[in-house]
């Protein structure tokens, strides 16, 4: 056993050794800064945030945004839209700016049905056209019946699926899609699945085609696959 000599000496050992630590984390908390770029010099990379949006687009898209979870979350205008000889922005929404930040549901929709079938249009440079693909709620009419669209030339990166299933003028969220007779604007005649749903329900379409199961513990499970309804094993 060690002496008590020892003990009170390795006691003493482990005090200054706590003592010195918080009086240098207290010296970094309020001494040390970290490196700002110079006022007068120009920051490469695009921007941030571009001001004052609200200045000209109060209504409705200022509006609409202010109610968004984006805005809730801190989300602004430069982080969607890149400006370039405004108004004319230079990179539009398109999927792949949703997948920076949800990259999963991104890549999950690129392996769906729904990105398979997508009409191609040239929508990157083509502003007349982008604004008419708005107008439709972001869906095409064709002949076989409506798609979903993407840019022509973009390949993975040019859809527009994320928008035509969640944008509400400029409230980007789940809120469009959870309306009850949403998925009936494309898939007609599917009545037979269950009575038509009320006005106050949620689109029950998603409980089936979007969740994907749950875990051991009881969490949902959602993919963009829209894939086939999986049934689940019961609990033993």
């Amino acid at each position: 056993m060690l002496s008590h000599g020892v003990v009170a000496w390795l006691k003493g050992v482990v005090l200054a050794s706590v003592t010195l630590l918080a009086l240098g984390g207290c010296f970094l908390m309020g001494k040390w800064h970290p490196g700002r770029p110079h006022p007068e010099k120009s920051v490469s990379g695009p921007p941030v945030y571009v001001p004052d949006c609200q200045n000209c687009h109060e209504a409705p898209v200022g509006e609409a945004y202010a109610q968004s979870r984006h805005a809730a979350m801190g989300i602004r205008c430069g982080q969607c839209h890149s400006p370039g000889g405004h108004p004319n922005f230079t990179e539009p929404v398109q999927d792949s700016t949703c997948g920076a930040c949800h990259q999963p549901a991104y890549e999950q929709t690129l392996e769906s049905a729904h990105f398979a079938d997508r009409q191609l249009r040239p929508l990157d440079n083509d502003q007349p056209a982008r604004v008419a693909l708005r107008h439709e709620g972001f869906i095409a009419t064709t002949p076989g019946g409506k798609r979903f669209v993407g840019d022509s030339a973009s390949g993975t990166l040019g859809g527009r699926l994320c928008f035509a299933c969640h944008y509400d003028e400029h409230r980007v969220d789940l809120k469009a899609v959870q309306r009850p007779q949403f998925c009936d604007t494309c898939h007609v005649g599917y009545e037979q699945h269950f009575n038509r749903q009320s006005a106050g329900e949620v689109n029950r379409c998603t409980r089936c085609h979007v969740r994907a199961g749950t875990t051991e513990n009881g969490q949902v499970v959602n993919t963009h696959q829209f894939v086939k309804p999986v049934r689940e094993r019961p609990r033993s």
